[in-house]
Formats: C-alpha cells, sequence, structure tokens
C-alpha cells in the first residue's frame, strides 16, 4: 500500500471527537477512521476547545456528547461557535443525561444523535 499523497491528506475531512467516555470515543474514531477520515479527539471541553481553534487546517465537523469532561455539551457548542461560527456540529444525547429542556438550547442547525446507536 503507497503512503497517502499531500492531497489525499488535505481532502479528508478532519473531525473533532469530544467526549468523556474512552469507548465511545474509541468507536466513533474506529468507524470515521475506517471511513477515510482524519479523526482527533479530546476527552474535555478546554481540550476541545483549544485543539479545534489550533488545528492549521481547522476542523471540519464537531461530535460532541451531553457531557465533555466537566463542560455540558452545549456550552461547548457555543464556545466553539464564537471563534467558528458556521462550524457542523453533531450533538450525541445521552439516554441518562440528555431531557427535551436541555436539547431545546442547542442550536437550530444541530442534529441530534441518541446513544445507543450503531455505525
Amino acid at each position: 500500500m503507497s503512503s497517502p499523497t499531500p492531497a489525499d491528506l488535505t481532502s479528508r475531512r478532519r473531525i473533532l471527537v469530544a467526549d468523556e467516555d474512552p469507548k465511545i470515543v474509541a468507536f466513533i474514531i474506529a468507524t470515521l477512521r475506517d471511513d477515510g477520515h482524519t479523526v482527533f479527539h479530546a476527552y474535555d471541553g478546554l481540550s476541545a476547545t483549544e485543539l479545534a481553534f489550533a488545528l492549521d487546517n481547522g476542523v471540519h465537523l464537531v461530535i460532541s456528547n451531553t457531557r465533555v469532561g466537566g463542560l455540558p455539551g452545549i456550552e461547548l457548542i457555543y464556545l466553539l461557535r464564537t471563534r467558528l461560527p458556521h462550524l457542523p456540529v453533531l450533538y450525541i444525547a445521552n439516554i441518562d443525561r440528555s431531557t427535551p429542556a436541555i436539547e431545546a438550547k442547542l442550536p437550530r442547525d444541530v442534529p441530534i444523535i441518541r446513544e445507543p446507536f450503531t455505525a
């Protein structure tokens, strides 16, 4: 198998997975990498924010859970969008923590995927 070319590396989607559960993060990373995406991860909100702002070529998508290392996922979304207002986000609704009242605070353009889910 040949090494990826520079064009391959820049055309891949860069996805940031922000979740405090290592098993969920590992599952999402494996699934997305199998589809050819470049995936970064963070287990807490501060690290997710720093990573999203520091990546040279930016992030194409953030996948965030209800809670990310002590920070509510919704707060993380709004924090990221202060500097990246059009950043696409996918919100994972944790079956034990997500409620209609919480989800009503999400930006209207953020889709929700409910746990448990499959690839």
